[in-house]
């Protein structure tokens, strides 16, 4: 991207910081969204379709043809119409129960998802490292859902967390061979438009699209699909090319300090004493998994963060 958006005079570090800000804002954005009455699937759905809208010109601008074989396009029907939905679905899904801060610290842990399933699919060596980083993160997890003064929703936790879950899946297809081969503004344009399609169909046949869309709900959907989602997403491809996966692995991890920090600030979000230690625990937990320079790593970073 030497000449594209994002490219000109902006260090790799700043570039992954505001990607980190970018998903960070999700969750806010998601539950202010819901207060002028919008659900999941219509959310999603203008979602998707907005970052579709803003892919297909930045596409346009840095003349990359968005052409699609036969079997690359069923791979972005796949990761789109199913991955992509799901995975979306179970992270704003979520903040109808529990925090946003709470979603973001809990989806986190899908690097300890990854780290598992690759060494039961691909057989990927476990380091006294990556040991250390499921035990801390496993910890996390539990001292979340431990009993404490803050009330927490378990409906809220268990979506997060199958939304983690999923993700890892989501980053394990993304490490294979003919995926990898997809330039990643295309596929991700359309992910989002199949995504699009998929959750469209949904909330017709539930009977759950909201229509007419009041105009702050609208402006919230908006403000996701282009800054949380678009801009996150380019702004991370472009920053880890610069800096490398691992250097941006570990800044990308902020977005779980920004995301409680808006949590508070905009919505008066609270955590126990458990849910901090837990929070930190997780978060700890990310940040050594991502120091090994693992090729899947490098793929995750530079592909994978466009789906949450």
């Amino acid at each position: 991207m030497k000449n594209g958006i994002f490219s000109i005079g902006i260090k790799g570090e700043l570039l992954v910081f505001l990607s980190a800000m970018g998903f960070a804002t999700m969750g806010v954005l998601g539950k202010m969204a819901y207060s002028y009455g919008l659900n999941t699937t219509t959310l999603l759905f203008l979602r998707f379709f907005i970052a579709a809208i803003i892919l297909f010109l930045v596409s346009h601008i840095l003349k990359r043809p968005l052409k699609l074989n036969a079997k690359d396009g069923i791979i972005a029907f796949g990761f789109g119409f199913i991955g992509y939905n799901l995975v979306s679905f179970c992270y704003f899904y979520s903040l109808n129960f529990i925090p946003a801060s709470l979603t973001a610290v809990i989806f986190f842990t899908y690097p300890i998802f990854v780290t598992l399933f690759s060494f039961a699919f691909f057989k990927e060596k476990l380091t006294p490292n990556k040991i250390l980083s499921l035990v801390l993160g496993s910890v996390g997890i539990l001292s979340i859902v431990s009993p404490g003064k803050a009330q927490i929703d378990y409906r809220g936790i268990i979506f997060s967390l199958l939304g983690g879950i999923l993700y890892a899946f989501y980053v394990l297809g993304l490490s294979l061979p003919r995926v990898k081969k997809i330039d990643s503004v295309k596929m991700s344009y359309y992910t989002n438009i199949f995504a699009a399609l998929g959750m469209g169909i949904a909330a017709i046949v539930s009977n759950t699209f909201i229509y007419p869309i009041n105009i702050f709900a609208l402006s919230y959907a908006a403000l996701i699909g282009i800054f949380a989602t678009s801009v996150a997403m380019l702004a991370l491809f472009a920053g880890v090319k610069r800096i490398g996966a691992v250097k941006g692995s570990i800044i990308a991890n902020m977005e779980i300090v920004i995301a409680c920090i808006l949590g508070a600030a905009f919505l008066n979000e609270k955590m126990g004493i458990y849910q901090l230690m837990g929070a930190v625990l997780i978060i700890t937990s990310a940040i050594m998994v991502s120091l090994p320079n693992k090729a899947l790593k490098k793929v995750s970073l530079e592909n994978s963060f466009e789906v949450k």
